[in-house]
């Protein structure tokens, strides 16, 4: 017999003593009745709010206080094998006996939530410096590879590969997948160029062509099919939006299939969003209130995209495997071990296995890493990035425990709760109806349109020099290059504008996009609804509102005034010179509104400008 330890046995009596306490219908208990709250995520699996705190109050007077039930109060365990049809069970607060008059339902008192959430983002501020240091430190780094690669493409990489770094290899985070299929090609020749370079030492240079590029051939082909799914997980976390990030779930289990350590990692990671209750409650309430998943993910990426290709020939040269999947998986190994350090009070004891087997792949990941790297890029990066995805633990902890809701009057005996997991994605998308904010300066727009738009003019929301509002503006429709053909003659095109009657579609600057010096964006949803929270509850916008505006730009609010002083990370641009913006502590956030026949206040666009 197992002896159960002394956490476990009080979380497993808990549910049965709430079954048995009391005589229900008994004539003493005819105006008290058992009553109920039940916790569920609005994510697309409905997952369970684990260990919730709970109030019953009647007239702000606290009846009861209690947790909703996890998975150790049926003694089980969060973990990949399989556990106890115990899931209709979790979730749920409930009481025996309370009485049958209306009740008001919360997580806690507001002072205390709010000093939890004041911590949780003192915390994320905390994170977003590292992720500013992680990435000045690893582009120090990384910048003899990328200045060689510059200076002269000594690597002989096929031209449809890379053309500079700051075109081919944003791809790699943008999201171009038909980027994928000459990576593989270029790193095979990769290797067979450096292959040509090694020296026996006795004599005279050997020609290792076919033996190396032959050697890495199979690995290169599989690793980067292996990045691909990586690489679309890391985009979900990015995207903000649940929906896109549960998705990415099934490129990951296909990994399963694979040998060795990749299908151990794909195995564990399709196990653990299908059985991992605590797992998935530290997952969500840290995806659906904070974009730090988002920033790290995005920070890592930016980092990877520095590895240019003499770098991997580098590797590969050497004799070293292609070792980015074990990388990316290394990293999405400490996210999960840090979320579920996350796990709700009283539920610790259930990811004792679970934490256990990803603590385990983890360290099989880094040996891998460590025992092939001959390079201090791959060194560095490891000891700079796992102390900051560390603290994302301490974070997902305080955000659990300052969660805050209230349900007043509820005379159900049993209340089910929604726990909304799309804010930020349904805000995103209010705001783009309003204006074109979104839709030019916020995580969507990639590195290759924020370009474009600086040094070419075009237009994100067209991808052409036809800017979507003036055009609009102009014709009354929005511009269709199908329909409307292109600049500069358009082929002739009409439109039937009322009153005016056919009118040909010209090039004028009336339909002319202009940029500034600096095309800049969000790189978070989460961020840029931030933003615009931060600006309407502002002192500048409030003057804006009551000096009688009717639109423009609200004047002199700085990125420091909502996010802190650490702000670098939450934001990206290039200037006309095709150079990353440099945001300095003065940057500002320019938010400009326009005011509807209603009186309303729409916003039109909002972007940092340096």
């Amino acid at each position: 017999m197992t002896e159960m330890t002394p956490a476990e046995v009080t979380a497993q009596a808990e549910p049965v003593a709430n079954t048995l306490s009391g005589t229900y219908g008994g004539v003493t208990q005819s105006c008290t009745a058992p009553r109920s709250v039940l916790f569920l995520y609005d994510d697309p699996y409905k997952t369970p709010a684990t260990a919730v705190l709970t109030r019953f109050l009647d007239k702000d007077v606290v009846l009861a206080e209690t947790r909703s039930y996890h998975v150790q109060n049926y003694g089980a365990q969060c973990s990949t094998d399989d556990v106890p049809p115990v899931r209709s069970n979790l979730g749920i607060s409930e009481q025996p006996d309370l009485p049958r008059t209306p009740l008001d339902i919360d997580t806690g008192d507001e002072e205390t939530l709010n000093a939890l959430e004041e911590e949780a983002w003192t915390l994320e501020q905390e994170i977003v410096a590292a992720l500013r240091t992680f990435e000045v430190t690893m582009a120090g780094v990384f910048a003899p590879y990328i200045t060689e690669w510059n200076s002269d493409g000594w690597l002989g990489a096929s031209g449809d590969f890379i053309t500079g770094v700051g075109s081919g290899m944003s791809s790699w985070w943008d999201g171009e997948k038909d980027f994928w299929g000459s990576v593989a090609g270029a790193l095979k020749s990769s290797a067979a160029k450096v292959g040509n370079a090694v020296w026996d030492r006795v004599s005279n240079p050997i020609d290792t062509l076919q033996d190396i590029a032959q050697t890495h051939a199979k690995a290169i082909t599989t690793g980067v099919e292996v990045v691909k799914a990586l690489t679309e997980f890391m985009r979900g976390l990015l995207s903000g939006d649940v929906d896109k990030l549960f998705a990415a779930l099934n490129p990951l289990a296909a990994l399963r299939t694979a040998e060795g350590v990749i299908g151990e990692f794909g195995t564990l990671m399709s196990d653990l969003f299908a059985k991992g209750s605590e797992f998935l409650n530290g997952l969500l309430e840290v995806f659906r209130r904070t974009p730090v998943l988002g920033l790290i993910a995005n920070s890592i990426m930016r980092v990877i995209t520095l590895m240019t290709p003499n770098f991997w020939a580098e590797i590969l040269g050497q004799g070293i495997g292609f070792v980015l999947p074990e990388l990316l998986m290394w990293v999405i190994s400490l996210i999960v071990s840090a979320l579920l350090a996350a796990t709700g009070v009283g539920a610790a004891g259930a990811v004792v296995i679970i934490a256990g087997k990803i603590a385990s792949l983890a360290s099989k990941l880094r040996k891998i890493i460590n025992a092939n790297s001959k390079v201090y890029a791959f060194v560095a990066f490891l000891k700079t990035a796992e102390p900051i995805i560390a603290k994302v633990g301490p974070l997902g902890q305080k955000l659990r425990q300052s969660m805050y809701i209230r349900e007043t009057k509820s005379l159900e005996p049993v209340k089910k709760v929604i726990i909304p997991t799309r804010h930020w994605i349904q805000k995103l998308d209010d705001l783009a109806r309003q204006g074109h904010g979104p839709q030019r300066h916020e995580g969507a727009v990639t590195d290759k349109q924020l370009l474009d738009r600086v040094l070419h003019g075009l237009d994100p929301m067209t991808g052409s020099v036809v800017d979507y509002d003036k055009f609009f503006k102009k014709y009354g429709v929005p511009y269709d290059p199908i329909k409307h053909g292109t600049p500069p003659d358009f082929g002739g095109t009409t439109i039937n504008v009322p009153g005016k009657g056919d009118v040909p579609i010209t090039m004028s600057n009336k339909i002319k996009h202009i940029s500034g010096e600096h095309a800049t964006k969000f790189n978070t949803p989460e961020d840029y609804v931030r933003a615009y929270d931060g600006v309407i509850s502002h002192p500048k916008f409030k003057a804006f509102v009551s000096g009688g505006n009717t639109g423009g730009a609200v004047k002199g609010i700085k990125m420091s005034d909502i996010f802190g002083p650490n702000f670098q990370s939450r934001i990206k641009g290039y200037d006309e010179f095709g150079k990353p913006t440099v945001f300095g502590p003065n940057t500002e956030l320019v938010p400009v509104f326009a005011k509807d026949a209603n009186g309303t206040y729409l916003l039109k666009t909002m972007y940092p400008n340096p």
